[in-house]
């Protein structure tokens, strides 16, 4: 692999590390979009639409928003 491409690579893996930690901070999926944008350096190598899949801030959200809805619940998940 060349070094751009390793670069690029660890720049994405950084935005989704930072993406799991600023998840932590927000409560809403507004707040954790307007707070990523300011990180967005990290990848402007990618299109909008591919940062939104490569990184998967759709599922850090959601997986951040199941944990905090454990945690409420003292880790039971209710069935509906």
């Amino acid at each position: 692999m060349g070094r751009v491409k390793a670069m690029m690579m660890d720049l994405e893996e950084k935005f989704e590390e930072k993406a799991v930690m600023v998840a932590d901070d927000c409560e809403t999926w507004h707040e954790f979009s307007s707070k990523m944008e300011s990180h967005m350096d990290l990848v402007n190598h990618m299109g909008l639409d591919d940062v939104a899949k490569a990184i998967r801030m759709a599922e850090i959200w959601t997986e951040h928003q199941e944990s905090a809805g454990k945690e409420a619940y003292g880790g039971v998940v209710l069935d509906d």
